[in-house]
């Protein structure tokens, strides 16, 4: 038995492959393994440069994600830019729809080669997935803001948070937009708070130095601006109320 899952993880590896070379578009294949169980877990190990899974159908996956960048094809990409809105005194990057998929504030069409398109891909994905888990605990926060448990999921969201901008350091800045946080919403009292407040700016130090590094257009420089100010004035109340110890 054991020979035999060996066997048909080693065709399904090889069929993928095959699959990739045929199709010959880095972006429909991307959009195969969008809903994969092991698409997140790989694609940190891909933004990582990591090359080995902790187990096999996670090495396949893996796998297959290199491949795919590996191809020699240039696509365009829906982007999205980060944008400073006066109206509402903050930034924004884009927020999910009612299908769970994201809209992006202002719409931008980018030309990539594979490589930078997988990375794309993946820092879309793991992204959305962050956004997912923040809403989810901020619902919970919003019952009873300060419940331990919950506060605990919030620190292991900010840890994978930290993992996910450490991992696309040194990346283009169209992968590390997806740092940006749309701060102002979870302000209003009506979602909650998407991460712990307490001594948030210190543990945003890295992100936010991986995020704006270089740089040089001022619309996303007043957004992040704008969105650090609003937490950082959050942090202050919230610590003065003696919710932080």
């Amino acid at each position: 038995m054991p020979d035999l899952l060996a066997q048909m993880k080693a065709i399904l590896s090889l069929s993928s492959i095959l699959l990739i070379s045929c199709v010959g578009s880095a972006q429909r294949m991307q959009q195969v393994y969008t809903d994969h169980p092991d698409i997140n877990k790989a694609c940190i190990q891909f933004l990582s440069s990591e090359k080995t899974a902790s187990n096999e159908n996670e090495q396949i996956m893996l796998d297959t994600l290199y491949k795919i960048s590996e191809q020699n094809i240039r696509e365009t990409y829906l982007t999205g830019q980060i944008v400073y809105v006066p109206e509402a005194g903050e930034g924004k990057h884009f927020h999910l729809n009612k299908d769970g998929k994201p809209e992006y504030y202002r719409i931008k069409y980018e030309t990539l080669h594979a490589k930078e398109g997988t990375e794309f891909f993946c820092a879309e994905r793991i992204r959305l997935d962050l956004e997912k888990k923040f809403l989810a605990t901020s619902t919970k926060l919003k019952k009873n803001p300060l419940d331990l448990k919950t506060r605990q999921e919030l620190e292991t969201n900010l840890g994978s948070y930290l993992k996910f901008a450490n991992a696309v350091q040194g990346k283009s800045q169209i992968i590390r937009n997806f740092l940006f946080f749309s701060l102002g919403k979870y302000m209003k009292g009506d979602q909650g708070i998407p991460i712990s407040p307490c001594e948030f700016t210190q543990k945003i130090l890295t992100p936010l130095t991986i995020a704006t590094t270089d740089l040089k257009d001022a619309d996303p420089k007043l957004a992040w601006a704008a969105n650090i100010q609003i937490f950082t004035a959050y942090e202050l109340g919230f610590t003065m109320a003696g919710y932080c110890k």
